[in-house]
This record gives C-alpha cells, structure tokens and sequence, in this order.
C-alpha cells in the first residue's frame, strides 16, 4: 500500500483483505477456516486497481486472471463484479469525512 497512508485508507485495505478473503473466496477457504491470509498476496494490485482509476470492469478482469492462472478455478463474471462494486463501496465508505 506504500510507506505512508491516512488511518481512512489503513482501514479501507484492512476491510478490501476480508473482502478477498470472506466474499471473493474461490477456492472456499473462509466456511472451513481457511488462513485468513490466503489471498493477501493478491491485495496490493487489487488495492491499487480499486483505489485508483480502474473501473469496476478491469478489477473483475484481475479477479478472474487470479482465478484462471494462479487457482486454477473460476468463479461466475457476475461475482467478480460483485466484488468489484462492493470493493469500490468499501473504499468510498472508509473515505467518507467525518461529519
């Protein structure tokens, strides 16, 4: 996430990892009580894709190439942009100032 960060974007990656880990989930780890940090290597891309200029299109599309080439299991396109779309609504909420 890069050496310096707002306690906003701490808490936003913090929630985008148990978004990947409980909801993304497509070998199904979390029902089983996977390692909670199964797919934390995959956090720092989605992390940039989601908090930077990429549409909710290309974040599914990065989604599905971890699943194709890394998992070798693939989940629907409607799920990965699902995903996609909650990620964005996380990082808007974690955003949002303090009224």
């Amino acid at each position: 996430m890069g050496t310096k960060s707002s306690a906003a974007d701490a808490g936003a990656y913090e929630a985008l990892d148990r978004l990947l880990f409980r909801e993304w989930d497509p070998i199904g780890i979390y029902p089983m009580d996977g390692p909670e940090d199964e797919y934390r290597a995959y956090l720092p891309e989605f992390w940039r894709l989601v908090a930077g200029e990429a549409d909710e299109l290309a974040i599914a599309e990065y989604l599905g190439s971890i699943e194709r080439e890394r998992l070798c299991v693939e989940t629907s396109f409607e799920h990965r942009l699902d995903i996609s779309k909650k990620a964005r609504a996380l990082l808007a909420a974690w955003r949002m100032p303090v009224r």
